[in-house]
């Protein structure tokens, strides 16, 4: 039983191998250029590694073999003659011989339906791959030697043994690069050296003239050093005095910006905002199980304080109704001034009972207090208006309009009182009903 289907291990490995499948279809091309400068290998002052000798003729076969168009009688007869002459001495001749046979036996012409042909392949590449034991790595990472993964892997994929052909190809992938850095390296290194003399000379020569440059640099330098302070001088002075544009500018936007949204003369929040910040909070609690509640603020007989006391006791008596009504309200809370003598307070998290509750609080607490500093009467009522947002999906004019119409009863049962509109509702569906 597979592990993983041929389908999707082709599907995994395509995008790893996509690289590798041009270098598998012109590996003789690949490996061609490579060994083409190995020859130079010479001139590059490679480090010493221990290689196994291999006889001239059996590289020149190698390389035979490598081309597309060889023709395999020829082959056969150049590694019958080889084999003849000379028994291989080492395990590196060996391993090539045996890859020798593999591709000469891969260029057979003939139809191998039962894939005995890929078999005898692959038992002649596993026989050489026993022997990388005995051969160094770096000797293993040249050209003739990794056409044995190669050869391999298109074996192994004809035998729908994709996750050996992965394997395959992925260790000729490794040695491959490991084989290019070395000579990438040795070039360098090579480079290096060559142009180390040039650089030794070409040093010496600018040396004397630095020499002589030096000198005219100081006073240059000098010069600029001058330059520089004034130009330094000139920029930090005209930076401070664009931040200080910069921030009064900005203090005076974020005032006119408090301006537009704050009444000017109890500091509350006003009409503006109310109905900005109203129908945020009525949108963010329509999708949550707690309630919001709306308090709507009427002063009693406020013209009758305005038409006796004047319009400046008026407006301490507003100032003083706002002071008191913060000061009983909870933190979450907020309080506007609508206009006029009329206040609005959102409760969010309040349900009819706690909005009531407060508004019963702020009526008794504004009743209370002595206003006869302000005015000649000692006392100031208000009727508070009680309207909540659950559990009809109201939007935040309409708990605002329910409010104001508990808040104008509260004015009909005479005043200085609290009126839940809910209650409104129920005696009204009572009476229809």
């Amino acid at each position: 039983m597979k592990i993983i289907s041929p389908s999707l291990l082709i599907i995994l490995i395509i995008p790893l191998l996509w690289p590798l499948l041009s270098l598998a279809k012109e590996p003789h091309s690949t490996l061609a250029v490579a060994e083409s400068q190995d020859n130079k290998n010479i001139k590059l002052h490679l480090p010493e590694v221990s290689l196994l000798p291999i006889n001239a003729k059996l590289q020149a076969l190698m390389v035979q073999l490598r081309q597309t168009n060889i023709d395999r009688p020829q082959g056969e007869l150049v590694l019958a003659q080889f084999t003849v002459n000379k028994v291989p001495a080492n395990a590196a001749e060996q391993y090539l011989l045996l890859v020798a046979q593999a591709v000469l036996t891969d260029k057979a012409v003939g139809i191998d339906n039962d894939g005995t042909k890929i078999r005898d392949i692959i038992a002649l590449l596993e026989q050489a791959a026993k022997l990388s034991e005995q051969i160094s790595e770096h000797q293993l990472h040249q050209p003739n030697f990794l056409q044995l993964h190669l050869i391999l892997a298109e074996n192994y994929a004809q035998q729908s043994q994709f996750d050996l052909a992965y394997l395959e190809k992925k260790a000729y992938l490794k040695k491959y690069h490991s084989y290019r850095k070395e000579k990438r390296l040795a070039m360098i290194a090579s480079l290096e050296q060559s142009f180390t003399v040039n650089d030794k000379k070409a040093s010496n020569s600018l040396l004397a003239s630095q020499n002589i440059l030096k000198v005219r640099r100081v006073a240059e330098v000098q010069n600029q050093n001058a330059t520089k302070q004034y130009n330094f001088t000139i920029i930090i002075s005209t930076a401070v005095v664009f931040m200080l544009l910069f921030f009064r500018q900005l203090r005076m936007r974020n005032k006119l910006i408090r301006l537009t949204r704050t009444d000017a003369l109890t500091g509350l929040a006003n009409r503006s905002a109310l109905f900005e910040h109203g129908e945020h909070m009525v949108a963010s609690f329509a999708s949550q199980p707690e309630e919001l509640s709306v308090l709507l603020l009427d002063l009693d007989h406020f013209k009758r304080i305005n038409d006796n006391f004047g319009h400046h006791a008026g407006d301490k008596t507003l100032q003083v109704i706002s002071q008191l009504v913060n000061e009983t309200m909870r933190s979450r809370d907020v309080f506007y001034r609508l206009g006029g003598e009329e206040f609005v307070a959102i409760l969010p998290f309040a349900d009819i009972n706690k909005a009531k509750a407060i508004a019963m609080r702020i009526n008794e607490k504004i009743a209370q207090h002595d206003f006869s500093s302000l005015i000649l009467q000692s006392k100031v009522t208000v009727s508070i208006g009680v309207a909540t947002m659950a559990p009809n999906q109201l939007t935040f004019e309409q708990v605002l309009h329910c409010a104001d119409l508990a808040m104008y009863q509260a004015k009909e049962l005479g005043r200085n009182s609290v009126v839940c509109y809910q209650n409104i509702a129920q005696a009204q569906e009572r009476r229809d009903n």
